[in-house]
């Protein structure tokens, strides 16, 4: 399974202090299916970066990995139809993505 095209797709970049371990936090941060085009389809991307305090600024912010099942998961309880996952071929980036249903 291919990752939608970048011309008709929404990234969403987690935030991990939100909470990046609990489905409900991770929905939360992915917009309504309402709030965007019909069909249009949105991919959350799996690693994000945790801002750290002091010691950060020298090592850089720490990686953080949201499991691929649980971005899935909150796209489907936001509503999105069509949801899937992988790796992008072009990028190696892990990817779960979904697609807004029909208005």
């Amino acid at each position: 399974m291919r990752p939608p095209p970048e011309s008709v797709r929404v990234e969403v970049v987690l935030d991990a202090s939100a909470g990046a371990g609990d489905a409900a936090a991770v929905a939360a941060q992915i917009p309504e299916p309402a709030t965007l085009a019909s069909r249009a389809a949105v991919v959350v991307l799996g690693a994000t970066a945790r801002k750290g305090g002091r010691l950060a600024r020298w090592l850089g912010p720490r990686a953080v990995v949201v499991p691929r099942a649980l971005r899935c998961t909150a796209l489907l309880a936001r509503g999105y139809v069509r949801i899937g996952g992988g790796i992008d071929p072009d990028t190696g980036a892990d990817l779960a993505w979904g697609w807004a249903p029909d208005s």
